[in-house]
């Protein structure tokens, strides 16, 4: 069944088909709050309340983009609220520490750690030099970059998503490329 076709069962009450919808859509959604965020326990945080605001408002989905794009719309934006949260507590908070649980930058949030194939010292370290440079970029242009290169989404998806449109979404990816191709030159030959 479509993921429409699911959403209009769960508007008329039908818990299964949200489950369903749940677990497809969960690690995608997951996956994209954590590279936002770069915090295990927040994207988990960010999903769960992802997934409960569209249950709740299941009585009033109109289906006029993809059930995707609808989860990475609300997930995109609770993620960007996480984070201007965090910059105001650091404003107030100058000998903030690292939380214990999170990730290291640059690492995707598993699965299931026995699916994670090792990772060379090498690549964790340019995983985290990305991380760096993509956590220096504005809001806007990194999710952009998120989106495009590690979701896969189109122009289109990304401008749905963004509620902008595709020459802005355009814009925000080539300005973003050529700030991250500065940042990262000394590092690699071609980003």
């Amino acid at each position: 069944m479509t993921d429409t076709g699911l959403m209009m069962r769960v508007k008329s009450g039908d818990k299964r088909a949200f489950k369903s919808i749940v677990e497809t859509h969960q690690h995608r959604v997951i996956n994209v709050a954590y590279r936002m965020l770069g915090n295990r326990e927040d994207a988990e945080e960010v999903a769960q309340e992802t997934f409960l605001r569209l249950y709740l408002s299941a009585k009033s989905y109109q289906p006029k983009a993809g059930l995707f794009t609808y989860l990475y719309t609300i997930a995109t934006r609770l993620a960007l609220n996480r984070l201007r949260k965090r910059k105001r507590l650091r404003w107030f908070s100058l000998d903030q520490l690292q939380e214990d649980g999170d990730e290291g930058p640059g690492q995707e949030f598993p699965g299931d750690p026995a699916d994670q194939p090792d990772r060379s010292s090498e690549q964790a370290e340019r995983e985290a030099m990305i991380r760096r440079a993509l956590d220096t970029l504005p809001a806007a242009q990194k999710t952009a970059v998120i989106l495009s290169r590690y979701e896969g989404l189109s122009y289109k998806q990304i401008a749905e998503v963004m509620e902008t449109s595709v020459s802005a979404v355009e814009s925000k990816l080539h300005r973003a490329k050529q700030t991250l191709r500065k940042k990262l030159s000394d590092y690699f030959e071609e980003f």
